[in-house]
């Protein structure tokens, strides 16, 4: 049952979601055929206009995947879809399993997306050699290797925003545990539990900082002249916090959930 539920989500999110892949790729196309040398004013013109469309899809793909997850979620289990959705045969644990895995597998797409889209766009061998030399500079000085930087950076970036959607997931159990005004209280408790989240992760760094000098510079340090494996050690620590409390979070969100959900 679990399967079908999160075809079913997977559904609902491929026909609000699937409008910004498809502009994100054809403006990105776009772009690229508009640049072309040799072009006119006129032309020029529209390709900065087919760029600024193509980031502007880019960030709806990010934004917009985040508030579809929430709306989805709230919707399923709280709202006027949630009289059906509560007659299935499926746990409350499965119910939110399909919620979750469905975010993780379009956040997945999402990404995948901004990637190909930059990539047809912006793609030259010239493009390409100055980024390697660019990155081979960065990661020279960080003592990494090119790839472990960019599955990092993307690692680091993916589990912040994920991060960011189950502080929001546990806002709305939360919120709509409430008798009244269940909105509010649901932003309100999704944005304290970001910035909770955000201040562990950071207060956590600075206590494994205690055991590691070069870390604890860091935080003491008003200048860049500092050893640079700190940031390599920063990236990974910080990489296994956020994902520890995204589990953290995702078997609390379970809990409250067991508890019963009061339906609007």
């Amino acid at each position: 049952m679990l399967i079908k539920l999160l075809k079913y989500d997977l559904k609902y999110m491929i026909k609000n979601m699937s409008v910004f892949y498809i502009l994100a790729i054809f403006f990105a196309i776009l772009s690229r055929i508009l640049s072309l040398p040799e072009q006119s004013i006129m032309l020029n013109i529209i390709h900065k206009i087919s760029s600024g469309c193509m980031i502007a899809m880019i960030a709806n793909i990010i934004i917009n995947g985040m508030i579809r997850s929430w709306v989805r979620f709230r919707d399923s289990l709280y709202k006027d879809e949630s009289y059906l959705t509560h007659t299935l045969p499926v746990t409350k644990n499965e119910l939110y399993d399909s919620k979750f895995i469905q975010t993780l597998i379009f956040f997945f797409v999402g990404f995948a997306v901004v990637l190909l889209s930059i990539f047809i766009a912006y793609y030259t061998p010239d493009t390409w050699n100055t980024l390697k030399d660019h990155l081979n500079l960065i990661t020279t000085g960080f003592n990494m290797s090119t790839i472990f930087f960019i599955m990092m950076s993307i690692i680091l970036i993916f589990l912040e925003l994920f991060n960011a959607i189950q502080c929001g997931l546990l806002g709305i159990i939360i919120g709509y545990a409430k008798n009244n005004n269940k909105s509010a209280f649901s932003m309100l408790f999704g944005f304290v539990f970001y910035l909770i989240s955000q201040l562990l992760v950071l207060g956590l760094v600075f206590v494994y900082g205690i055991f590691d000098s070069s870390v604890m510079e860091l935080f003491k340090s008003a200048t860049i002249s500092i050893d640079i494996n700190a940031f390599k050690t920063l990236a990974i620590v910080s990489s296994i916090l956020y994902l520890s409390i995204i589990i953290i979070m995702k078997i609390t969100c379970k809990r409250l959930l067991n508890k019963g959900v009061n339906i609007e």
